[in-house]
């Protein structure tokens, strides 16, 4: 890989999310671009002082950076992504934002991993064979992986409701069965949703008469 020259550095300030592993950052005044951050250079002192500033999970907060972006390949599919590089970490600010508002992610066309089940974060114990997710097709097509099997079925929605038919399955076997079934009974059951900035919640209400959640982030490829 060719040595980064200076010019190719430079300071940005943008807003910068952490949760499941994932790092995103969204430039001020740039507002359609949200990059995934890489686990290299300085990365570990900007997830640290996140960590320890965040008042909730998943919430961005503003940072200011040297980094510079290159190109890698896709966590899915093929081809490659820009990534950020961060070569130092300059400083963060809980109360601040960019000036004006960061544009809520899309229902459709965008790729939904789930981090949070029921109020508590997923963990890397999990047994899952890879992260599970998500996408919604502007066709009314939902498909994902949902612990160890892949899915997919009809879904129509509005602007804060949805209704999924039944979904269809591969049929793997693995050690996250339960943590799977729970996703799809939660996906295919549930009746409403909201969308705040970079997280989407699904909400289900079970014959107990307790409602189930489940939190997802918005992944850019």
């Amino acid at each position: 890989m060719a040595a980064i020259q200076a010019d190719e550095i430079k300071t940005m300030t943008g807003m910068y999310s952490y949760m499941a592993d994932a790092g995103l950052f969204l430039e001020c005044g740039n507002d359609k671009k949200r990059l995934p951050v890489a686990m290299e250079g300085d990365n570990i002192a900007l997830e640290r002082a996140y960590l320890n500033n965040r008042y909730q999970p998943g919430k961005s907060l503003l940072v200011n950076i040297e980094a510079h972006l290159e190109a890698r390949p896709k966590m899915e599919g093929n081809g490659e992504q820009q990534v950020i590089i961060v070569d130092q970490f300059l400083s963060i600010h809980q109360q601040e934002r960019c000036t004006g508002s960061v544009p809520p992610s899309s229902l459709t066309n965008t790729y939904w991993k789930l981090v949070e089940l029921n109020g508590k974060q997923l963990n890397s114990n999990h047994g899952a064979l890879r992260e599970i997710h998500f996408i919604i097709r502007q066709n009314s097509l939902i498909s994902g992986f949902s612990g160890c099997n892949k899915f997919s079925g009809n879904i129509s929605y509005t602007e804060e409701h949805l209704t999924t038919g039944p979904l269809m399955s591969t049929r793997k076997a693995c050690p996250a069965m339960k943590l799977e079934n729970t996703i799809q009974n939660l996906i295919a059951k549930a009746k409403r949703y909201h969308i705040k900035g970079e997280s989407l919640d699904l909400y289900y209400d079970n014959n107990q008469g307790e409602q189930e959640t489940a939190k997802f982030i918005a992944i850019y490829f």
